[in-house]
């Protein structure tokens, strides 16, 4: 049980603020009780109360030394401060404040507060603001470039194509939209952006996705995929963060372009890029040229021999 003791109103005068002579007491089962006091309106931030509600506020009675809960409308509220003021012509008012609303936007949380101006009879007059802003929504078109040279084996292509899937049906939700393409020595726009609009069916796109084979030349996939995926012919969005995703298993190999051909075109076009290693193929020097900084992802689990 948490105690509050409350302020005595002094003179200017040496001593303290307050009254340690005969103190009044007050006692609460609320979680975190006086935390804030002002004017016998005490906070107690830590105590529970209805579905998503944290956080009460009590007026104390000196004379009888209760407390008694003050209504106020503050869902997912934590009510961790409490103030005294006057508004010009309105008479005094008492201000709760709650600064800390959790509330889950996709995968980030959000932190954000209320206040509640309270009349002289502690009836809540309005909240501050109104209603909470929307979760911030923004548009992500996704390319997947995966490498389908023949140092890949069957059984982990199948596995590269599976995770593809996954990889969508966890964006199902947000606006976020795909292309895939796959590349050896060889090319194949497998859907573009409007494609994948039109479906939204991950399975169904990626069940007929069959092996290329052939040779590595993953700086020309790159520029491939810059020149004609992130394009509104193929249904890119000019707002949207742009990403590209490649996955491969290792080094390009008799690519008649290098990384320094490709990569500066994906960063004038504004593409945040990231690389996944197949099998036990870490991102090695090579291509970090081809990512972003902090764009590191670990390698698919590998396969059983």
């Amino acid at each position: 049980m948490d105690e509050c003791l409350t302020p005595a109103v002094l003179a200017p005068s040496r001593g303290f603020s307050v009254d340690v002579e005969v103190p009044i007491t007050f006692k609460e089962a609320a979680v975190g009780f006086g935390q804030s006091v002002v004017q016998l309106l005490v906070g107690a931030p830590l105590q529970t109360g209805e579905v998503n509600e944290t956080g009460k506020v009590y007026k104390c009675d000196p004379g009888s030394r209760r407390c008694q809960e003050i209504p106020i409308q503050s869902r997912a509220t934590r009510c961790y401060g409490v103030q005294w003021g006057r508004l010009c012509g309105e008479g005094t008012w008492s201000q709760v404040c709650g600064p800390t609303v959790h509330r889950a936007c996709g995968e980030n949380m959000y932190v954000n507060g209320y206040c509640f101006l309270l009349d002289q009879s502690l009836q809540q007059l309005r909240r501050i603001p109104d209603t909470l802003a929307e979760c911030p929504r923004r548009a992500t078109d996704i390319a997947l470039l995966i490498d389908g040279s023949g140092s890949i084996r069957p059984y982990d292509f199948g596995k590269m194509k599976t995770f593809l899937s996954e990889i969508m049906k966890r964006f199902r939700s947000a606006d976020t939209q795909f292309a895939l393409m796959q590349y050896s020595d060889e090319f194949k726009q497998h859907f573009d952006f409007s494609q994948y609009r039109r479906s939204r069916n991950p399975d169904s796109l990626v069940r007929l996705v069959e092996q290329l084979r052939g040779t590595t030349h993953t700086a020309s996939a790159i520029r491939k995929v810059v020149r004609e995926l992130f394009t509104s012919r193929k249904g890119a969005r000019d707002e949207a963060t742009k990403v590209l995703i490649v996955i491969t298993d290792g080094e390009k190999y008799e690519d008649p372009l290098s990384y320094s051909d490709a990569v500066p075109e994906a960063e004038r076009a504004g593409i945040i890029r990231y690389a996944i290693g197949v099998r036990r193929v870490g991102v090695g020097p090579e291509l970090s040229a081809v990512i972003d900084a902090d764009a590191l992802v670990s390698p698919v689990p590998p396969s059983t021999p």
